[in-house]
């Protein structure tokens, strides 16, 4: 994410940046992602053509790139999800992580760089995990299979093409669609840890601007970003 940092001034169509190794690799609000030799890191930096608010549609254009990746090459050998709004569970376990930021370059134009973490080979141990998060994997420990991360990359770059260009060209309607009957969790008792405060509820749906819908008795509330823990 740093490397795209500077390099956003001179991006002028989507720019793909891929780490053989990453020596400070960052997760959401400010975590440490462990990311040692042979797993996947990449990082997608673009001028997104609508405004800056509908920026975080893209959350959803990344999952599902990489979920389809990832469901291709488990040829049906293993469960991949997507954990609101986008990680990417195998078998219920962790093994990838997106993130995104915005990138201020110069007046009125601000780039969005989007970072893939995937545990190919290996995967972070218990030390490191936050509590109550979902255990970790790897693609090999879940499956038996070694994917090429060069490959992984231009699969991924592929896709996220398409998706942006569906997201682009009808709105959301079609992606959250998608996104519904790949969502882990839709139905089930969670907790919601924003940065102000920590919410009980049924995770009950997700609405056209993506964000989460937690239910508690008679109420509903969109959750627009937070931490989500599994009861």
């Amino acid at each position: 994410m740093l490397e795209a940092r500077r390099r956003a001034s001179s991006v002028s169509g989507p720019s793909w940046i891929f780490a053989h190794i990453q020596l400070a690799g960052k997760g959401r609000r400010g975590r440490v992602w462990v990311d040692p030799t042979g797993n996947f890191a990449s990082t997608c930096v673009f001028f997104p053509d609508r405004t800056i608010d509908e920026y975080a549609l893209s959350s959803f254009t990344a999952a599902l790139s990489l979920y389809d990746c990832l469901s291709d090459f488990t040829e049906g050998s293993a469960q991949v999800s997507i954990k609101w709004p986008n990680d990417i569970l195998l078998n219920q376990k962790k093994v990838a992580g997106i993130l995104l930021e915005t990138i201020a370059v110069g007046k009125n134009k601000i780039a969005l760089s989007i970072g893939f973490g995937v545990n190919l080979l290996s995967y972070p141990g218990a030390s490191v995990l936050e509590e109550s998060a979902f255990s970790p994997t790897s693609f090999l420990t879940e499956t038996g299979v070694a994917i090429d991360p060069l490959e992984l990359l231009n699969k991924l770059a592929a896709n996220f093409s398409k998706y942006e260009g569906t997201l682009q060209d009808k709105g959301f309607t079609e992606l959250r669609s998608l996104l519904m009957d790949r969502i882990h969790g839709i139905g089930s008792q969670i907790v919601v840890r924003t940065t102000n405060e920590t919410l009980h509820g049924v995770f009950s749906d997700i609405n056209m601007d993506g964000h989460l819908i937690l239910k508690a008795g008679r109420t509903k509330r969109a959750i627009a970003a937070a931490d989500v823990y599994f009861d």
